[in-house]
């Protein structure tokens, strides 16, 4: 034997050996529930669901960070007393005894912060992105294209910069929520929403954020409601077949007022006259509320921008009739009565004999009137909202 060589049958064994050695530290990770400032110790609720707690001392270090941020050099010094109910935390405890002994380190991340950067996003979400369909993907090039619709003249192409890094959000049909995603999940025929820096007409943007899923939307009338059980049986005006709607805590519930339903209806159809019913509305008329017909309603002004990028056509609430949703009000199931049209938008049996409601909208009758018909159902005709609705 070579002197100071070691057998490889001996190194082996010393490196099982040593993958056999636990670390002396692991990460507790979730958020603060309880906390005794006499007893030293915190109440945690682990992103695993399990309540633990954890315990600390005068060597305990806390790091304060901010939102979002992985890098402990950019954390800052606080004191034990600063840490709260609601604050996040992750936890170095020893592997040998974690509720035992005290934690060597928290890093604390503060309810507040997370709140205010929560807000942040969801203005962004409802004032900065532009919503369509996928239309192309080239995964090579890193790139897709979307349909954009705006509340007049005809979709207009976006293409979309997915070189850098862009965090991707896909909807759950089982959660009916939104989950961490990548862009091979993205489909053609899907519906997104993206935030980016975009170029000055907005036919371009870099992205930065994307929200995706596979929807159906469907114009119904309602037969009959099953409050208590979550589900309306309906009639699919395009198709003519039955169909039940599956209604969650989760589904955004809305109905349309006059000037928005008409103004919505005109998006489709420039030259409809009609009104809710079939009357009212027409030429140049304004109606309710005093503003002239086809106006964006107040505060649905343009918005320009986007995550730092410039202002341009397409940016505002004026050109994305979602952000026009969020202005109204919001219905529950009771509102509903048989005989009532509603356009719902969720996800789909193959068969189209059920969908899960992700957003349901009723005071549609102006927007079905002036869709292109089917039929001699003055109510059947082709309607897609077209757009996902921002998370909350």
């Amino acid at each position: 034997m070579v002197a100071g060589v070691v057998p490889a049958t001996a190194q082996d064994a010393a490196a099982a050996a040593a993958a056999k050695v636990p670390p002396r530290f692991v990460s507790v990770i979730g958020t603060v529930e309880k906390v005794d400032a006499a007893g030293k110790v915190f109440g945690v609720k682990t992103d695993k669901g399990e309540s633990t707690t954890v315990k600390f001392d005068d060597k305990t270090a806390f790091q304060r960070l901010p939102v979002g941020e992985t890098d402990v050099k950019k954390a800052t010094k606080i004191g034990s007393a600063e840490v709260g109910t609601g604050d996040r935390i992750l936890a170095r405890v020893r592997t040998e005894d974690p509720t035992g002994q005290p934690a060597l380190t928290f890093y604390v991340t503060k309810q507040a912060d997370i709140a205010q950067k929560q807000q942040k996003t969801r203005e962004e979400w409802q004032t900065q992105s532009v919503a369509g369909a996928v239309k192309a993907i080239d995964p090579a090039a890193k790139q897709l294209t979307i349909s954009v619709r705006g509340l007049a003249g005809p979709p207009r192409d976006v293409v979309l910069d997915a070189t850098g890094s862009v965090d991707y959000l896909r909807f759950s049909p089982d959660t009916l929520k939104y989950e961490p995603s990548t862009m091979a999940s993205i489909q053609v025929g899907d519906q997104m929403r993206v935030l980016g820096q975009k170029n000055a007409d907005v036919t371009e943007i870099k992205l930065e954020a994307a929200i995706s899923g596979s929807f159906r939307t469907v114009p119904v009338q309602i037969k009959s409601i099953d409050a208590a059980a979550g589900t309306i049986a309906a009639i699919d005006l395009a198709s003519k077949k039955p169909i039940t709607i599956s209604v969650k805590p989760e589904t955004t519930m809305k109905r349309l007022d006059d000037q928005t339903a008409l103004l919505m209806a005109r998006r489709l159809n420039p030259g409809f006259q009609g009104g809710r019913g079939g009357q009212g509305g027409g030429g140049g008329a304004a109606p309710a509320g005093g503003q002239p017909a086809g106006a964006a309603p107040d505060g649905a002004a343009g918005q320009g921008g986007g995550r730092g990028g410039r202002g341009g056509r397409g940016g505002g609430a004026a050109a994305d009739p979602s952000r026009l949703l969020d202005q109204q009000p919001t219905i529950q199931l009771s509102d509903l009565k048989a005989g009532d049209p509603i356009v719902v938008t969720g996800t789909a049996a193959n068969d189209m004999s059920k969908l899960t409601a992700m957003t349901l909208i009723s005071g549609v009758e102006p927007i079905l009137r002036a869709a292109p018909q089917n039929g001699p159902d003055p109510l059947g005709g082709n309607w897609n909202f077209g757009d996902v609705a921002p998370p909350q």
